[in-house]
């Protein structure tokens, strides 16, 4: 199933994760968000939404594996790639790829649901597994934790927005090497406190992990799309 949306933003200055104007008309893009269902050997299947990059044909390319705020239902999926992933991502050559999938019941389904999907990507995509990006935000920001944990060689690089892990910090040692950043609102208090108490164990098990407090936000962040894939490209190498 293919849905195109065209969505119109205003392009956003240099200054660090923040959507300034920067002029009167807005730039329309159109994402070519499409569907696939994909099964498991004992879940059921997996929705997926996923867009291509714009040029598709010259792989092997990069991936954005967006695990979805909220219950991960089909229209959050489809608002977190619409706010964060179709546009700028496919500009930059990646396939987004998201799950709808509640990202905290990944504690105990990871095993199954990720291999799956990684084998439904490489019968779909011409993908580079060495640069794959998991990313997500709240429910799916716990998520984050749980696929790498699982599948550690699976993903690069880890970007919660916001993102947490409550669990033991002896756990998030398989995942040294691999650049970790997260970001939360300045006025999401719980949230700031558990992000940075996951950064304190990552710290604990030798890893540097990045925490930006966004000014004046809370749970939803508003960012600047080219920062954020910039910080993106520099975790992957690109």
């Amino acid at each position: 199933m293919l849905r195109a949306y065209a969505l119109k933003f205003l392009c956003a200055a240099a200054a660090p994760l923040a959507f300034v104007g920067c002029g009167d008309d807005p730039v329309l893009f159109e994402i070519r968000l499409e569907w696939a269902s994909v099964p498991t050997p004992t879940l059921g299947t997996v929705n997926v939404a996923f867009v291509r990059p714009r040029n598709d044909g010259a792989g092997p390319h990069p991936v954005i594996f967006a695990l979805p705020w909220g219950s991960g239902s089909e229209d959050l999926t489809e608002g977190f790639v619409l706010s964060y992933w179709g546009t700028e991502g496919p500009a930059r050559g990646y396939y987004v790829v998201a799950p709808a999938v509640r990202g905290s019941e990944l504690a105990t389904s990871a095993d199954e649901i990720i291999p799956a999907l990684f084998d439904w990507m490489a019968t779909e995509f011409d993908f580079d597994p060495d640069q794959v990006a998991l990313v997500g935000a709240s429910n799916g920001g716990r998520g984050i934790f749980f696929a790498a944990l699982s599948q550690p060689d699976r993903f690069s690089t880890l970007v919660g927005l916001p993102g947490q892990y409550s669990g033991a910090a002896s756990d998030l040692s398989v995942l040294a090497g691999k650049p970790i950043w997260l970001m939360v609102g300045e006025s999401d208090t719980s949230w700031l406190a558990a992000s940075e108490t996951t950064v304190a164990k990552l710290d604990s098990v030798g890893i540097d992990a990045q925490l930006d407090t966004i000014v004046g936000q809370g749970h939803v962040l508003a960012l600047g799309l080219v920062p954020l894939f910039d910080g993106i490209d520099t975790a992957l190498g690109r």
